[in-house]
C-alpha cells in the first residue's frame, strides 16, 4: 500500500511474544520497579487498562517504523448511523503512555523499534495525537484518511 509516499497497513498483533514480557523487560530496562498496566492483546487489538481494545496501523517513514493506535469508538463514532458507548472524560491525558508504548516501541516485528503514536478524535476532521519517540503526523493523518469517510485531516492544536 503507497499513497502520497506513505506506506500504512492495518498491524494484529502476534500472539509471540507475550506483550506481558514485552513490558516488564522494558520496565526492567528503564529502571522501574512496578507496572500498574501493560499493553495486552485484546480481540484483535491491544488492550490497555479499562479501555477498550485499541485498533493498530503500521507504517515507514525514512525507514523508521511507526505504530498508530486508534481507539475504535472513536473511529466508529465517524460512521454515519453508528452508536458507540463513550469513552472515560480525560482518557487521552490520563493514559500512561509510556507504560502503553515503551514494550510496543521494542515489539521484535519493529527492527530497530518503533515510534508509538495515541491518537485521540475530539470531532469533526482534527485529531490529537501523544507520541513516545519521534513524531509523524502526516503518518497519523494517512492512516485515518484510510480509516474513515474524511480526506483531509487536520492536527488540532
Amino acid at each position: 500500500m503507497l499513497d502520497a509516499m506513505l506506506n500504512v497497513e492495518p498491524w494484529i498483533p502476534p500472539t509471540s511474544p507475550d506483550l506481558a514480557i514485552l513490558a516488564m523487560d522494558a520496565a526492567d530496562e528503564a529502571g522501574i520497579v512496578s507496572l500498574r498496566a501493560w499493553p495486552e492483546r485484546r480481540q484483535g487489538g491491544i488492550g490497555f487498562g479499562d479501555l477498550p481494545p485499541f485498533l493498530c496501523w503500521r507504517g515507514l517513514v525514512n525507514g523508521a517504523w511507526h505504530l498508530v493506535l486508534l481507539q475504535a469508538r472513536e473511529v466508529g463514532a465517524l460512521v454515519p448511523g453508528a452508536r458507540t458507548a463513550p469513552l472515560p472524560e480525560g482518557w487521552f491525558q490520563a493514559l500512561d503512555l509510556e507504560s502503553l508504548a515503551r514494550p510496543l516501541a521494542r515489539h521484535p516485528e519493529f527492527p530497530g523499534g518503533a515510534a508509538v503514536h495515541v491518537v485521540h478524535l475530539p470531532g469533526g476532521d482534527s485529531f490529537r495525537v501523544r507520541t513516545f519517540g519521534t513524531a509523524a503526523p502526516d503518518l497519523v493523518a494517512e492512516v485515518l484518511k484510510r480509516t474513515s469517510h474524511i480526506q483531509i485531516w487536520n492536527l488540532a492544536d
